[in-house]
This record gives structure tokens, sequence and C-alpha cells, in this order.
């Protein structure tokens, strides 16, 4: 089971849950993106204010490893949502499972533009579309379903059916961003995407990544 990351003692900013959501969404982009332009999210959680917001130090090297692992993860299939975001049929959409959706959505804006241009196939752009949406019901079921039902939206399955299918869709949805992103410089957004769990870190530490920079 995949842990939600410790943040460090003195962040003032998101939930790691939230934090969770923000990270995969800006692991779903299929062209390159300097973390810069979305760790501000992180701390105001899409409220943006007239004072710039950096994220440097303990806090982004902890978020850019945390952001790291998880895409190493995905690419060797053993990324699974941490049980605080997954849903429960017996206590229904936890806070925790807000939060992360929220996080996800709020990421979001930076990293649609880098799908618009992109040729996806037919199941790709459908995955696509049922995260976001099951992403926009968690957050707020009934005004979501009050929406697609004015806009004439017929036949989706029920929203705890599509909660159930949240990792799958995370799991595509990284995936096919991460095969378009291919050769478009990929490697300036996650250095350590060649780098297998059991080789020598980059770091030089001298320990295997999966027991240091990737632990």
């Amino acid at each position: 089971m995949t842990e939600l990351m410790t943040l460090p003692a003195d962040w003032e900013g998101m939930p790691a849950a939230f934090i969770e959501g923000a990270l995969l969404a800006a692991n779903a982009n299929p062209k390159p993106l300097e973390p810069e332009t979305w760790l501000p999210v992180l701390v105001h959680g899409g409220v943006v204010e007239d004072e710039q917001i950096t994220v440097a130090g303990e806090s982004k090297m902890a978020i850019l490893n945390h952001f790291e692992m998880q895409y190493r993860y995905i690419k060797a299939g053993e990324y699974v949502l941490p049980e605080q975001v997954c849903w429960q049929e017996v206590s229904g959409v936890s806070d925790s499972m807000s939060h992360f959706a929220e996080g996800f959505l709020a990421v979001w804006p930076y990293i649609e533009p880098g799908w618009a241009d992109q040729v996806m196939s037919d199941g790709t752009m459908r995955m696509l579309s049922a995260l976001l949406t099951t992403c926009m019901l968690i957050v707020d079921e009934k005004t979501t379903l009050a929406q697609m039902k004015e806009a004439g939206v017929e036949g989706m399955p029920q929203p705890a059916e599509l909660y159930t299918q949240l990792p799958l869709m995370l799991n595509e949805v990284v995936m096919a961003a991460d095969e378009l992103q291919q050769g478009a410089a990929a490697q300036a957004v996650n250095p350590y995407k060649e780098t297998g769990r059991n080789d020598a870190c980059l770091c030089g530490s001298g320990k295997k990544f999966k027991q240091c920079c990737g632990k």
C-alpha cells in the first residue's frame, strides 16, 4: 500500500491527501513542465493571492521526491492509492478522499493545456474524461450530478462505481501521459525516470535507489 507523504514539521500548506492528488495530476502531464509552475498550489490550494508563494528547501525536496516516487511506482505497476483516500462503501467519501480530489483538480488547470493538442485514442479520451468527472463528483457529488443532468449527460455509471475505479483511471491516465511525453524532454521533469529501483541512486550515496531517494 502506497503511503501518504510525511510533511516537514514546518509545513504550512495543504494536507498530505491534497498533495497526493496534486502530484498525480502533475505526473499526468503529457508535456514537460517545471515543478515551480504548480508547486505554489500545494500551499494556497488553488486560491491565488497577490503575494508570490515559493516552495523551497526541505519542503520542496520532500515533495519532489514523493512526486518522483509516485511516477516510479506507477511505471512499475506498483502504485496503489493510499488507504486514506480510497473509497469505502461503509463510510462513503472521507475528508481525505475529498482533499485528494481537490488537489488533483487544483493542479489540473496547469496540466490541461498539455493535453489540448495531443492526438489521443478514444480509450484515453474516455478515461481522462471519466477521471475528471470522478474527481468532481468526489468534491461535490450533488452539484456535479445536477450539472450533468442539465447538460443532458445520460447513461453514466453510479458515482460509487466510478469511485471504485479511481485507482485504475489514475494509473491509465498517467501512463498515457508518459507515453506521449517520451521523446519530449520527459527527463527534465522526472530525472529518475530511467533509474530502476535496484540501480545505484543518482545522488551518489552508494545505496540502491529504492533504499535512498526512491524510498
